[in-house]
């Protein structure tokens, strides 16, 4: 249903978003409580420019989560062997299912 589809999408966000975010934290964390000479400028801007790419990627959930969305992307690229059913396949499925419940 659709409820479950999007709080799959929730989930999917705030997994991506702990993920993300934890490297940082732990730079962030070290470089206040931990030994400060282990922190090299790169050591330190890895994380920060991963965490900030978040921004990006949450759009990238939402579109492909949604329906149409990869019907579109299975006709423009077939390669990536997305098998989403056509409108025309859900809409002869549920006058079937109508037509059992009669």
């Amino acid at each position: 249903s659709a409820e479950c589809r999007i709080a799959k999408v929730a989930m999917t966000n705030v997994f991506l978003w702990v993920t993300i975010w934890t490297p940082y934290a732990v730079v962030v964390m070290m470089g206040v409580f931990g030994d400060q000479n282990r922190l090299t400028p790169l050591v330190s801007q890895v994380p920060s420019l991963v965490a900030k790419t978040a921004s990006c990627f949450n759009p990238v959930v939402y579109a492909i989560s949604h329906p149409r969305y990869r019907q579109a992307l299975q006709e423009a690229l077939p390669w990536l062997c997305i098998h989403e059913p056509t409108d025309d396949t859900k809409s002869v499925a549920s006058t079937e299912t109508t037509a059992e419940k009669s």
